[in-house]
This record gives C-alpha cells, structure tokens and sequence, in this order.
C-alpha cells in the first residue's frame, strides 16, 4: 500500500484507515496505550523527525524508566510490525522511519486531518479577508466538519500532547467565529441567534461570540435583546475577571443604541 492511502484523525478519537483496493475503507486498531501515544505524536508531526527525547517527555513527563531509549524503540518497532509491508510510503519506503536521534511518519499532510483543517481554516480566512463570504461559509463549514468530538479523549497525553490540545481547540473557536463572520456577512442573522446563544453560554469569556450575538440580534430587529447581550457580557467580565468590555463591543454597543 501506498502512503496516500492511510488517513490518520487527532480532532476525536485517535483514527486510522486505509484502503487496500482502493474503494474499500479498512481501519487499524491499535489497543496498546503507549503505542496510540506514539502514534499521535508522529502524526501530530508528520513529516519531521521525532527526537527520541520528546518522545521520552511526552510518555513520562517525570522518573522515565531506566531503560527508556530501548523501550521507546521497542514501541517504535511494534507501531512498524502493526503496519507491515502493507503500508508504504510514495516511493515504495517504509511508512515509519528511524532517523538519526528520532523517527519519522511519511505521510501526506492532507491525510492527517489536524492539518487538513488548518489548510482548509486558512483559505476561508483568505477567502472571508478578500470579500468572498460563501466561499468562505464553505471552507470554514468544512474544516470544522473535521471534528469528531474532543481531541484524543481515548488517548494518554503527556504535556506535548496537551499543549496540542490546547491549541487546536483555540483554533478551532477561531474557526468558528470566523464562519459566524461570514454567515453574518451573507445576512444569515436570524438563522445565528440559537447557535450564538449556545455558545456564549459555553464559551462565558469568549467575547468574540457575546460580540456576535449582540451584531445578529440587532440585524434580527432585536435591539432591547441586543443591548441586553451586552450588559451581559460586562456583567460576566466584570464578576469572573474583574474588566471591562474591549472597545469593539462598546462600538457595538454605540452602533445599537444609536440606530433608529
């Protein structure tokens, strides 16, 4: 098999699938902690060579065993077994490489999804900055479709893996809130109020979304609603981390209560 072939997924449980004919879908199961552990850090960084060392602190971020250099390779090694000839790269190499100081994943970034939803995030910003909003409603519809849930929540994850965590689902509310701003650039105000109202509900100190709500109730006609969902705002910023709305939402705020 050729390394196009074999899809990995980080954005939900750890995924991966291949196919042998090229119509029928297969899927590997790896069962072994250590080894899904692994797995996620190649493929978090596909392409680019794992030192050994990172490994070592992701997979014990304190007291790594004695003999950890041996037991990382012997990992390494099974994760190779659990491939087999099967799976190879585009040139007909070996999907999973040991380089000097690390190992390597060769797999196409388009078929590791946490990067097809950075590419597909990236180009309906573009699309949003450059006065295209359907263009970019799609792209940003898409690459949250990506999503299957939670980050690896059947996966062990040391602090590399966290801090991943983290950061994508930081990429992902700004994934959002750039698909809200083109929605509301295509006058689908009235179709957003619900959407916004769940996510200022679970997102209380992202004021971006209490920015939005506020912008598609006014548009919706809803100016009493619209101010409300600001003395909201300042009534949270004020008790959890004792500020004052940013400037675009005082103009917000201004806009609404001077229009007609």
């Amino acid at each position: 098999m050729r390394s196009e072939q074999i899809r990995i997924g980080l954005l939900g449980p750890l995924k991966v699938t291949y196919t042998s004919d090229g119509v029928r879908h297969s899927s590997l199961q790896i069962t072994a902690a250590k080894q899904r552990q692994v797995l996620a850090m190649l493929a978090a960084n596909a392409n680019t060579t794992v030192s050994t060392d990172q490994l070592i602190d992701e997979l014990w971020s304190s007291d790594p065993p004695s003999s950890v250099k041996t037991i990382v390779h012997t990992y390494v090694y099974q994760l190779r077994k659990l491939f087999g000839e099967r799976l190879r790269s585009a040139n007909g190499a070996t999907l999973l490489t040991t380089h000097p100081g690390g190992y390597l994943l060769t797999v196409p970034p388009e078929n590791v999804d946490i990067f097809q939803f950075q590419e597909l995030m990236g180009r309906g910003r573009a699309a949003l900055r450059h006065g295209r909003p359907d263009h970019a409603a799609e792209l940003l519809g898409q690459s949250l479709a990506l999503w299957r849930g939670p980050i690896l929540p059947d996966v062990d994850m040391g602090p590399v893996l966290k801090g991943l965590s983290v950061y994508l689902e930081e990429q992902r509310l700004e994934a959002v809130s750039a698909r809200i701003d083109a929605d509301l650039a295509n006058n689908r105000h009235g179709e957003l109020v619900g959407e916004l109202r769940r996510l200022v509900a679970s997102h209380r100190l992202h004021e971006p979304f209490h920015i939005r709500l506020m912008q598609a109730l006014h548009r919706s006609g809803r100016r009493g609603e619209a101010l409300g969902a600001y003395h909201q705002l300042r009534r949270i910023l004020d008790q959890d981390l004792g500020l004052e709305p940013s400037g675009e939402a005082r103009q917000m705020q201004c806009e609404i209560l001077n229009s007609d």
